[in-house]
């Protein structure tokens, strides 16, 4: 079976989750909106599109959307995890509410077929003599950056694609998270990646163009309910992130003591720390935490808060200290901006999207099996 392409990259990775709002009436007004009361859920439609589908995708899977539904349920009745969601909101990203938070009954969804295969992407071929730049990023941010990845992840291919039409040659290194920010901000690097744009990092670093959205959710242990609209919402919890990921968003709460903060080394030491009960919510970006979930087995253990935290791009950051980074910011900002255009974004970012699906709904099908035995 073969499905659209995914569509709008800066889209990607909006969505849901395991515990996602449940579809409700769409109001006549955006103003009237409020989140659907828990029913019971009943079995959806599955069928061909209402249209006649294109001639050379005969095969396209549809869903219609029925009232109880969340996207994190639709994903549990096709690919048997909830937290396999991310492929359906992608294929949606049109049909579905920004953020996520949404969706209507009679909706008719795209269910992607994880296992067809993905496009091909032309390559581009390094000129000899092309400056050499040297890149630094860091590992273990699945799918976006990660040496043992296809392409050292999704966002190192977007990056390696950019700079390489942009005539240069990217000597990209997999380094600590803390040392590539600090060796890129003395001028060390020539850029690196990605990284979201802060305050504090603005007086040394100019940013790119935005390069990949990302959802920040707020997750809770299974059982423990959080009644969860906005950071005040947090005062008084125990919240982890990993050290080393950005913490601007709950600084002045934790500063002042509103918010304590954990910071292990990892997601899934958050995780842990979660199940366990030494910590009260994790916050991370919607596909490393979903990712982790599933790899840890929690995903019965864990829920998302409803409402998402914050809706953050992603950027390749350049030194100030260097007079020339503006100079190559542009050239690469422009071929990102045409990327977008010619398609080339898209189709890297699908790419790397179904393996790392398909990975995680091995992981899955494999975890279940094992249980099964």
């Amino acid at each position: 079976m073969t499905v659209k392409p995914f569509i709008l990259a800066g889209l990607m990775a909006f969505g849901l989750g395991v515990g996602a709002p449940l579809a409700q009436q769409a109001p006549g007004n955006e103003t009237d909106i409020v989140l659907a009361q828990a029913t019971t859920s009943t079995t959806g439609e599955v069928a061909k599109s209402e249209q006649q589908p294109d001639a050379a995708e005969p095969d396209i899977q549809t869903y219609v959307v029925k009232r109880g539904d969340s996207l994190s349920r639709i994903a549990r009745k096709f690919y048997g995890n909830s937290v396999l969601w991310q492929p359906i909101l992608n294929a949606n990203a049109d049909k579905v509410k920004r953020g996520g938070r949404l969706i209507f009954p009679g909706t008719r969804l795209i269910i992607p077929d994880l296992s067809a295969e993905a496009p091909e992407i032309q390559t581009v071929s390094v000129e000899e003599g092309t400056p050499r730049l040297a890149i630094s990023t860091g590992n273990a941010y699945a799918p976006f950056t990660d040496e043992s990845l296809p392409e050292g992840g999704l966002f190192t291919d977007l990056v390696r694609t950019a700079m390489t039409r942009a005539g240069y040659d990217p000597d990209i290194q997999f380094i600590p998270w803390d040392t590539a920010m600090s060796a890129t901000q003395k001028g060390t690097f020539k850029a690196s990646f990605p990284w979201y744009d802060t305050t504090d990092r603005r007086a040394a670093l100019w940013y790119s163009r935005p390069v990949y959205e990302v959802l920040i959710v707020v997750y809770h242990k299974t059982g423990a309910p959080l009644e969860f609209e906005g950071i005040d919402d947090l005062d008084g919890l125990n919240l982890c992130r990993p050290a080393g990921y950005f913490d601007d968003d709950i600084r002045e709460k934790v500063e002042g003591g509103q918010i304590i903060r954990t910071a292990p080394e990892t997601p899934a030491d958050c995780f842990e720390l979660l199940v366990k009960g030494d910590v009260d919510v994790v916050s991370l970006s919607a596909m490393v935490g979903n990712g982790e979930i599933i790899k840890l087995g929690y995903d019965e253990q864990v829920e998302v808060a409803d409402t998402p935290l914050a809706i953050r791009p992603l950027h390749i950051v350049y030194p100030k200290f260097d007079a020339r980074s503006r100079g190559t910011m542009g050239k690469v900002d422009r071929e990102l901006r045409l990327m977008d255009e010619d398609g080339v974004t898209a189709a890297i970012i699908e790419k790397h999207l179904r393996a790392h699906f398909d990975g995680l709904a091995k992981a899955a099908e494999a975890r279940t099996v094992a249980s099964t035995e």
